[in-house]
């Protein structure tokens, strides 16, 4: 059963922004992990996933770090034609155009074909029929190296930035886009296949990006109490607290947050806002800089270690955000001894993510 059009929902859109009709969400094949709906493309639908900021949604940057892509497919037995499954590395309507992996699935072989980044003979294995299977794009992009996976089963790794058959030299490898494309010249009559549960998320590394520090280059601390380069206003340790994530960018996935440079002993409170208070600078509130502000939550309170550490594991308490939402999160802290304003607390660093 046809629901609607997947053309203008979220990232997707048709090839330069042509409104395909061919592209539908639908139950026809209810069973998926992720529930009663999955996207249909059918012959005409070449269809984009652009992380490109469309439809209102701000750009999302995927040029640095480890990510796994992920989605199911389901290629009902009887299949004709060819269908491509393929990752931009920069996608733009009109052009100009890049691809880092390509996929096809051939109905004449029963095969998902790969060039892995080669001229040589492609890389082949059965194509899993009538049941939802895997694929997955593992991305190091700092290491220019992708990993591919098909139905649990290795397929090949390669340097993106040199493209799907390795005769290109990107400036960059990056994720730009996803393309599902139906249309392979020759085969006019492909038969629909079905995608669902698209995923990317970030892999270990560092998330989001710190903000408003205490070290002189924005505002002013309150009583001249400038902390390290980077750090938040500085503490009766001499040194700044700092705020930090690790983790995946998905709402609901697996983060950890990480403060250092605090005052061992004394309690830590986690907290996160929809506003970053005055542009990002922050204003002066007890010994350190208010950073976050506006909607603020709670995520709970830690005693720092004798090293000044602490740290927070999703699922946090009051974890009220979704996908497309961008949070900035703060460290609020004791100082009772020394504190060098006198206020007797202090802040780290605000730390931003934007969750997808």
């Amino acid at each position: 059963m046809t629901l609607g059009f997947l053309d203008g929902q979220d990232r997707w859109h048709g090839w330069d922004a042509n409104n395909t009709l061919f592209s539908s969400v639908v139950s026809t094949q209810n069973n998926t992990p992720g529930g009663t709906q999955s996207a249909e493309i059918s012959v005409g639908a070449d269809t984009i996933c652009d992380f490109d900021a469309i439809n209102s949604l701000p750009e999302l940057a995927f040029d640095s770090g480890q990510w796994t892509l992920s989605c199911q497919m389901f290629v009902e037995g009887g299949f004709q034609g060819q269908q491509y499954y393929m990752v931009m590395n920069d996608y733009n309507d009109f052009g100009p155009y890049e691809w880092n992996v390509m996929l096809q699935f051939d109905s004449a072989s029963s095969n998902v074909i790969c060039s892995c980044g080669s001229t040589g003979p492609p890389v082949t294995m059965p194509i899993q029929f009538d049941d939802w299977a895997e694929i997955r794009c593992e991305f190091d992009l700092d290491a220019d190296n992708v990993d591919l996976y098909y139905d649990n089963q290795f397929v090949g790794s390669y340097p993106p930035s040199l493209g799907v058959f390795g005769s290109d030299s990107y400036a960059s490898a990056r994720i730009d886009a996803i393309d599902l494309y139906p249309d392979a010249p020759g085969f006019p009559n492909t038969t629909p296949v079905y995608y669902d549960d698209f995923s990317l998320e970030q892999v270990g590394g560092t998330l989001g990006t710190s903000f408003c520090s205490g070290d002189g280059t924005g505002t002013a601390c309150p009583c001249g109490n400038n902390g390290g380069v980077g750090e938040g206003c500085g503490n009766s340790s001499g040194s700044g607290g700092t705020l930090s994530a690790t983790g995946d960018s998905s709402a609901g996935g697996s983060q950890t947050y990480e403060a250092g440079n605090l005052i061992p002993g004394q309690p830590a409170l986690l907290f996160s806002g929809n506003n970053a208070i005055n542009g990002g600078l922050g204003i002066p509130f007890g010994d350190g800089l208010r950073c976050a502000g506006q909607g603020v939550l709670r995520h709970g309170v830690r005693s720092p270690n004798a090293g000044g550490d602490a740290s927070w594991a999703s699922p946090l308490p009051n974890e009220a955000w979704g996908p497309g939402d961008t949070k900035h999160f703060q460290g609020w802290y004791r100082d009772p001894s020394g504190s060098p304003c006198g206020n007797g607390f202090n802040l780290t660093t605000g730390h931003t993510i934007s969750f997808n």
